[in-house]
Order: structure tokens, then sequence, then C-alpha cells
């Protein structure tokens, strides 16, 4: 049985993708391949009547031709802080098992490379966001502006399922993932980011 839930808060999203990440528009990543780290920070919420407000996700995945056929590596980092059953929960959620509009992720994920606890930050003051999750990954981007000096934003994209709409166009000014893993492990600069705001609800129930 799928585990209800109402979710809401602000996320992240880096790759190693040129600005904008094709994967939004529904086309093939840049190469054919993409590293990336969706990142997401609950400010309030429950999955069932388990409290998940203040805690941290961050997935870290890779996948070659079109997202929808890539079969996904996915690793995927809860924040430290978590309880026990906060920590089940919050990976059943974002690795899709517990259906709604988090589904997609389990039916994208090719290979669950690992899972831990890890200290997570997430901020955005402005212009500016970052990502941290221990040693291991790190990114930090500024929001792009238009000619009319409005943040660019993209409406309805193809991630706004599992992420949310609009989205803030930035840019990364560096962004590394470091697992030790081959496929999962990057250092670039000058290249795709997102961030934005999600809300989550899923009835539960079913198989």
């Amino acid at each position: 049985m799928h585990s209800p839930y109402q979710l809401s808060g602000g996320f992240f999203e880096l790759c190693d993708c040129s600005s904008l990440c094709p994967c939004w528009v529904g086309q093939l990543p840049d190469d054919a391949r993409c590293t990336g780290a969706f990142a997401w920070k609950v400010e309030s919420g429950k999955i069932g009547d388990l409290d998940v407000g203040g805690r941290a996700v961050v997935s870290v995945s890779f996948h070659t031709g079109h997202r929808n056929t890539g079969g996904q590596e996915v690793y995927v980092f809860i924040d430290e802080r978590a309880s026990e059953a906060q920590y089940d929960e919050l990976l059943r959620t974002f690795t899709g098992q517990n259906g709604g509009p988090l589904g997609e992720l389990s039916r994208l994920m090719g290979a669950l490379q690992g899972h831990q606890r890890a200290p997570i930050h997430l901020t955005a003051s402005g212009n500016f966001l970052s990502v941290t999750v221990g040693r291991v990954v790190s990114g930090d981007a500024e929001v792009l502006h238009g000619g009319d000096g409005q943040v660019t934003q993209l409406v309805h994209g193809y991630l706004s399922n599992v992420l949310g709409t609009p989205a803030d166009v930035a840019r990364s000014s560096a962004f590394r993932i470091d697992l030790g893993i081959r496929n999962l492990s990057i250092e670039v600069r000058g290249r795709a980011a997102m961030r934005g705001r999600f809300s989550y609800y899923s009835a539960g129930g079913g198989e």
C-alpha cells in the first residue's frame, strides 16, 4: 500500500547540461547523457501521519538517452536529522514508491545505487542558491534575468510534475559530485540549474 502524503517547500536542480537542461522541455540531454542532483527542502508536510517538515532530500542521478527511457542510476541522501521512521518514509516517497506525483521517480529508476544519511544544506538568498551534501555534493548558482530585468522562468516544464512550476532558470558557478561511483562523479562550471517551489499531494492506497 502507498502511504498518503502532502508536502510543500523549495527545490533546486543542477546538472552538467548547458543552461537550460533539455530534460526540462522533454528533449535529449546534451551529449545524450546527464548527471545531476535534485534537491528538496520540505518546509511542511506529512507522509501518512508522520510529520516530515524541516527535512531535506537530495537525489543524485545519471542517465543516457531520453530521460523517459534512460534507466536512471540513482543515489539518495536523506537529512541526517531524520528519525528512523522519517528516513524510511522519505526514502520511499522520493524514490517514487509511494506513488502519487512522485511515482514517476520509481518508473524511471534503473538501479538504486545506494542511500545514506548526510548533512544537507539548501539555501536560497536573493538571486543565488547553493546545495551542499556533506563533502560529496556541492553546487552554487545564480538565477538569470531577462531583458526586462525579471527572473527568467520556465512554466509547465517537462519536470514540473516531480519538481514544480514555475521554475527559475539559473546557471551554476560550480557544481561537483564525488561519490566514487562511475557516472555519478562530475565537476563542471557554468552549467544548468533551476530553483522553485513544490507542492505534492497523494491520497495513497493502491498496491
